[in-house]
């Protein structure tokens, strides 16, 4: 029992010590990891720039070649003759639920 709560305080002593010098090391720390940082910063940045063009890219592909095959699509559909309806879509194989 003694000896759990030793271990306690020597924890709770030990972790305050730690947390003073993490605050007075904090400061230098983040001074010479500054440099590290922006550069991380700039990388990701252009790569961010780089990927959302690569993006807008490939969408304006895509919607080019939706376009086309819309294109071809009614190219190949023949038009109705002028004194002929439209061709009604056929019924479904379904059996209707009103049996």
């Amino acid at each position: 029992m003694i000896g759990s709560r030793v271990l306690g305080a020597a924890l709770l002593v030990g972790g305050g010590i730690a947390a003073i010098a993490l605050a007075v090391a904090a400061p230098r720390i983040l001074r010479a990891a500054r440099p590290f940082v922006r550069e991380s910063l700039k990388r990701g940045m252009g790569a961010y720039a780089r990927a959302r063009a690569a993006a807008a890219e490939f969408a304006e592909d895509v919607e080019d070649l939706v376009a086309e095959v819309q294109a071809e699509l009614t190219r190949e559909r023949p038009a109705p003759a002028p004194d002929e309806p439209p061709a009604k879509e056929a019924k479904s194989a379904k059996p209707s639920a009103r049996t």
